[in-house]
């Protein structure tokens, strides 16, 4: 029994922090930072032990920030006078100009949703009250470093790059959330190492261009 155990966890070794396999771990690149603002990450199951999901590197990096998992969340868990939802539209406030606003402070909390568009939206609609809050947006000019998902949107992120952009123009200081991406592109990185050439041209590269 025991025997069987450890061939099992042998196949399967995974880090129990950033819930990556052992030699995918990330853990040695994560440098801890202290956010302002609170960020409050709503990730869809499905996410949540993606080996190319990004929501962890946020757990791990900042000092304000939770990850609860889930479909529908309890309304009376956040401050809905003082939260934004990071979710793009026409009404959306650019983060930047947020300081502006003469209800944003540093106990302002700021909702983000890990999934795929799909996910993400099928998460907004499930909880009117995400739907009543005034909507952020990033003002990026530069597309995602995320090599191997391409999102249906030409301005899609992943969420530690989305993270990164929207802590970065609340504080003013893209310098000090640098380690995320460093983090994010080590995850990359070693993934990319891991898939044969000639596959990850066809599949990845060739796509991309189309």
């Amino acid at each position: 029994m025991v025997t069987k155990v450890t061939k099992t966890m042998a196949k399967r070794a995974f880090c129990e922090s950033c819930l990556k396999a052992s030699s995918a771990c990330i853990c040695g690149t994560i440098k801890v930072i202290k956010n302002v603002h609170r960020l409050t990450i709503l990730q869809d199951p499905s996410e949540e032990k993606k080996a190319l999901g990004t929501a962890r590197i946020l757990k791990l990096s900042l000092t304000n920030v939770q990850l609860t998992v889930g479909i529908n969340f309890n309304e009376n868990d956040f401050d809905l006078n003082n939260s934004y939802l990071l979710f793009p539209g026409e009404d959306a406030i650019e983060a930047k100009e947020l300081c502006k606003s003469v209800n944003f402070n540093n106990q302002s909390q700021f909702i983000l949703l890990d999934g795929s568009w799909k996910k993400a939206y099928k998460l907004l609609m499930t909880n009117p009250f995400l739907q009543r809050l005034p909507k952020v947006s990033i003002s990026v000019d530069t597309k995602s470093n995320y090599r191997l998902r391409k999102s249906p949107r030409e301005d899609g992120f992943s969420t530690v790059e989305a993270g990164f952009y929207l802590l970065s123009q609340l504080e003013g200081n893209k310098d000090k959330f640098m380690p995320l991406l460093k983090s994010f592109e080590f995850m990359i990185d070693y993934q990319i190492s891991q898939i044969p050439a000639d596959i990850y041209q066809k599949n990845y590269l060739d796509k991309c261009k189309d």
